[in-house]
């Protein structure tokens, strides 16, 4: 299976249990994200989509100052160029999950709606990069993204003019960033999780990742992880049936995964408990 990492787990059983730790803390991971008075925004470059599918409302000065390009729910959206971070929140004026990036020259790109947002304030995004996730929070009727781009941070300007042309009312395909590489890759890979050779049992959305358990067949189960922001580099380790989940090892890491989500634990210890937003359940 190409670009698939196959990682063998060690011995010839695995246990469906863990062995816990004494001390079982909850880990969490805090963050400055307060932009240093230090950053400078590099100079910037042409601006990009910021997601891919059909432009479903113009731009209307003082009206509409934005356009709406509509998707499926959880469609990435991307930095149309790059820069800090400036607002990564809930918006009281309609946008729902809304950000804002400051660009080189002054330039302010703000987006929409979104169901889940991947940065937080503070943080410096490269163009393509994935921010956000395309959904219909705020005063929205249906998922899409509303985007502006305002020059000098003043009156908002048609993007349309600022972004290459749509074909048949579609936006172009493209490219983002993979932090992995310094090779462009595909962005919306990532709604393509790897296929199974053999059965699909079972299948979900996280807010981080795309995951499948599979068995192929020689009867064998496998699991699939394949990471948002990394969607060129699918995970696929062998997994054990445990009755109402399949456990599968990495390392030090160990993921079971339900019709409900995955948890991951290392060394005994629960790191992250993640919920589907959608699933197929195991086959009965």
């Amino acid at each position: 299976m190409k670009n698939i990492h196959p990682y063998g787990l060690v011995g010839l059983g695995i246990s469906c249990i863990l062995l816990l730790s004494t001390s079982t803390p909850v880990l969490t991971q805090i963050a400055n994200h307060s932009p240093a008075k230090s950053q400078k925004i590099p100079p910037a470059a042409e601006f990009i989509w910021p997601a891919r599918g059909i432009v479903s409302q113009g731009f209307r000065k003082y009206k509409h100052e934005g356009i709406d390009i509509a998707g499926p729910s959880g469609t990435p959206i991307v930095a149309a160029a790059f820069g800090i971070v400036m607002k990564a929140g809930w918006d009281e004026w309609g946008l729902g999950n809304a950000i804002v990036i400051k660009h080189a020259d002054g330039y302010i790109t703000v987006y929409g709606h979104n169901r889940r947002l991947l940065v937080t304030k503070g943080k410096q995004v490269k163009q393509g990069q994935i921010i956000a996730e395309m959904g219909s929070t705020g005063n929205s009727t249906a998922p899409h993204l509303h985007f502006e781009i305002h020059p000098g941070g003043g009156f908002a300007v048609n993007p349309l003019s600022l972004l290459p042309s749509p074909i048949a009312g579609k936006t172009p395909p493209q490219v983002a960033f993979s932090p992995s590489s310094s090779t462009p890759a595909p962005i919306f890979a990532a709604n393509k999780v790897t296929e199974c050779q053999g059965n699909t049992v079972i299948q979900g959305e996280t807010a981080h990742a795309f995951v499948k358990v599979c068995q192929e067949e020689d009867g064998q189960f496998f699991y699939i992880g394949q990471l948002k922001q990394k969607p060129t580099q699918p995970v696929k380790l062998k997994a054990i049936n445990c009755g109402t989940k399949f456990r599968a090892d990495n390392g030090s890491f160990s993921y079971f995964v339900t019709s409900e989500g995955v948890e991951i634990w290392r060394h005994g210890i629960l790191l992250r408990s993640d919920r589907f937003y959608t699933s197929k359940p195991a086959h009965s």
